[in-house]
């Protein structure tokens, strides 16, 4: 049986290299598992705590991720990668080097006769109206221009500081958007969408209404979770190996 995995927030870099090893060797284990089940896996966003992409540069940290997505790849697994709040300034590094399809917001489609709809969820806070707003001017294609003039070994790390003090500001304030999320989602069903899945919040979640469900993803950074769809439903699990 041929299974489509969805995962979001992994944040590979967030933390040095040596206080990372443990987590990162983890997600690694768990793409090496779901190598000869999944048919299709969509990264719905944040991979990466922060990654910039020159034209000639990318960050060398996360080889062995890369690597094992390229297996993927010659394994014709479809990979999906969704740009989130932390790993939006992608070049055309993954398209082309490693045929990985990107979705620079959200992406709807059928698969196995349920509709999906899937986006990271940044923005979807009422509340976070001053985000709505830096996520014009960060994502802007002349400001990202400019920026690229910066050398990479200054470029990157203030790449990573601006990332991480975005995930800190997160984790600080109490957006209370539970019920934000599950009425953005109530709205696409209504639409006529079967499933809904978001990443963004970094809490697993998992609701079932007329039939419909909306599963935010969590994350992997302390709840390891992601989901599974079977071709007949789909099912929040948590990796714990």
């Amino acid at each position: 049986m041929s299974l489509i995995y969805f995962i979001s927030d992994i944040h590979l870099g967030a933390k040095s290299e040596k206080e990372e090893e443990g987590r990162v060797s983890k997600f690694l284990n768990f793409l090496k598992e779901i190598e000869n089940k999944a048919q299709k896996i969509f990264i719905v966003g944040d991979l990466f705590d922060f990654w910039f992409e020159y034209k000639y540069v990318i960050p060398k940290r996360y080889f062995s991720v890369l690597h094992q997505l390229k297996k993927f790849q010659e394994k014709n697994i479809e990979v999906h990668y969704f740009t989130g709040n932390h790993d939006f300034w992608l070049g055309d590094f993954f398209s082309t080097e490693m045929g990985i399809i990107i979705h620079e917001n959200d992406w709807s489609g059928t698969i196995d006769g349920k509709k999906f709809y899937l986006y990271h969820g940044d923005g979807i806070a009422k509340k976070d109206s001053g985000y709505r707003f830096m996520k014009k001017i960060l994502r802007n294609k002349t400001n990202l221009k400019i920026y690229r003039w910066l050398h990479p070994d200054i470029g990157i790390p203030f790449a990573r500081f601006i990332s991480g003090s975005s995930r800190h500001y997160t984790d600080r304030i109490d957006l209370n958007d539970n019920d934000d999320y599950i009425e953005f989602a109530r709205g696409k069903f209504e639409e006529g969408y079967d499933y809904v899945l978001m990443g963004h919040r970094h809490n697993p979640l998992e609701i079932n209404e007329k039939g419909k469900k909306y599963i935010n993803l969590g994350d992997w950074l302390v709840h390891f979770s992601y989901a599974v769809f079977d071709g007949k439903e789909i099912i929040l699990r948590y990796y714990s190996q």
